[in-house]
């Protein structure tokens, strides 16, 4: 009896070791990366600069700005959004178990109790009768055809594409606690420079109503005067809600209701120094395919739609299981695992499509489009990233010329304001002059906040587009 049972599982064994090994083909094609034809270079002057490619490099070495940093790692621990993402990763991590697990046999366990009784009909002596039944089962679905590894392929494809996508939302939120950081102290710092023009127009104005009351001057100047201090004083309450608004978004990124802000607009908000890395470049557009979150993203799209391809072709083949248990079967539950009672079944199957209406043919063809579809979405996610690094690099070439210019402008302005205050404390000029001159500086003061904000905004911007740099586990975590 043992023997016949232990031939029994050999032929099982070696049942099942034909089937992994019938299960060595895949259906549908091997994902190969398409030919994207990429420009060499990008047009541009700045791609030729010497320095590290700061699409490479952390963000902490690009931010240099430790108030920045500290914003920054906050961000990263509490951004609620960001957290989501990270659900997100979590889950599809777990989709790759789930989707492996029909790459192996299921084994189970089958237990069973009955007690009857004969009819008093049928039978003259009716007695009670126990049946105790416990089994091992194992069932399995051969992968011949290369369905489920398909599955695993594109699962995986959509895990690493999920991934991506996590590293693009810490880099984007990264890049938008930059960019908020700094337009809330340009707020900041226009509102400084409002603040203290308001606060000169105002002694101005007191000025001209003591030298109108001591004949030096008509009450038209003195109209004037007002008019100038009212019109820098109107500017203050908008740029008050802006500062208001622009800190309430950055706490929003930051995930707190209440964050302290300081404002050290000396420090933070100048053209140059120690705000970003004084040198750097941008690679060629080649290294953008491993520097883009996005763009890595795109192409696990069209792995998994390529591998789902595969998955749509084997449902014109048949499919193949087989089924098995063992176990015993006694009447007395105390005996179930000493029971002679032995029970054995081994059951192979096939099922193969006749007739369904073309609904097959129409899965293969909505894979096959869906593939297509990804693989365009690539081209397309390539294309536009490779312009807006272009973009980006032009608008901070742009930047850099324009503060040049302004500040320049602000030294000019400045100057002119000094000659016509003395020139009209000495009684030489009118105050419309004067007036003039602190028109002039206070525009150019503020267009220069502006344009050292937009210079920053740039610099955030290539940073981006480049890919934003390397993102740590901790960053992630």
């Amino acid at each position: 009896m043992f023997k016949h049972h232990s031939f029994k599982r050999q032929r099982l064994a070696c049942a099942l070791t034909t089937g992994i090994f019938l299960s060595g083909c895949a259906m549908g094609p091997d994902y190969q990366q398409p030919d994207l034809d990429i420009p060499e270079q990008y047009h541009n002057d700045l791609a030729q600069a010497p320095g590290p490619n700061i699409g490479m490099t952390h963000w902490r070495d690009f931010y240099l700005d430790t108030d920045l940093q500290v914003l920054i790692e906050h961000a990263l621990a509490k951004n609620l959004d960001l957290e989501t993402v990270r659900s997100r990763l979590i889950a599809a991590r777990s989709n790759i178990t789930v989707t492996d697990a029909a790459l192996y046999p299921a084994l189970g366990i089958n237990a069973d109790a009955e007690r009857s009784i004969d009819s008093g009909i049928t039978s003259t002596d009716p007695s009670h009768g126990n049946e105790f039944n416990l089994a091992g089962t194992v069932a399995w679905e051969l992968d011949i055809w290369g369905a489920n590894r398909r599955r695993s392929e594109a699962e995986y494809a959509n895990f690493l594409s999920a991934q991506e996508s996590l590293n693009l939302a810490a880099i984007s939120l990264i890049s938008d606690v930059a960019s908020r950081y700094y337009e809330w102290l340009d707020i900041e710092q226009r509102y400084e420079i409002s603040l203290n023009t308001v606060d000169l127009r105002k002694k101005e104005r007191d000025l001209a109503r003591l030298r109108k009351q001591n004949g030096v001057i008509s009450g038209l100047e003195v109209r004037q005067a007002e008019v100038e201090y009212q019109s820098a004083k109107v500017t203050l309450p908008d740029l008050d809600f802006e500062r208001q608004e622009k800190a309430n978004q950055l706490r929003i990124l930051l995930g707190k209701f209440s964050y302290p802000l300081t404002v050290k607009t000396e420090t933070q908000l100048k053209a140059e120094g120690k705000l970003f890395p004084d040198k750097f470049a941008v690679g060629v557009p080649s290294q953008m395919l491993s520097q883009r979150p996005d763009v890595k993203a795109a192409e696990q799209a069209v792995i998994a739609a390529n591998a789902n391809v595969g998955v749509a072709k084997t449902a014109f083949f048949p499919s193949f299981t087989i089924t098995g248990s063992y176990g015993t079967e006694t009447d007395d539950l105390s005996s179930i695992f000493d029971s002679q009672g032995v029970t054995w079944s081994l059951l192979g199957g096939i099922t193969a499509p006749i007739f369904n209406a073309g609904s097959i043919s129409a899965q293969y063809d909505i894979a096959q489009e869906g593939s297509k579809q990804a693989l365009l979405g690539y081209r397309s996610t390539v294309l536009r990233a490779y312009f807006e690094v272009n973009d980006a690099m032009n608008s901070f070439r742009r930047s850099e010329l324009a503060i040049e210019a302004q500040q320049e402008l602000v030294a000019a302005s400045t100057e002119y304001n000094r000659l016509a205050t003395l020139r009209y404390r000495n009684g030489v000029s009118s105050s419309l002059d004067l007036m003039d001159a602190q028109r002039s500086l206070f525009s150019a003061e503020l267009s220069l906040s502006l344009v050292k904000r937009d210079r920053l905004l740039s610099m955030i911007t290539l940073y981006r587009a480049l890919g934003g740099g390397i993102l740590s586990k901790e960053d992630l975590n």
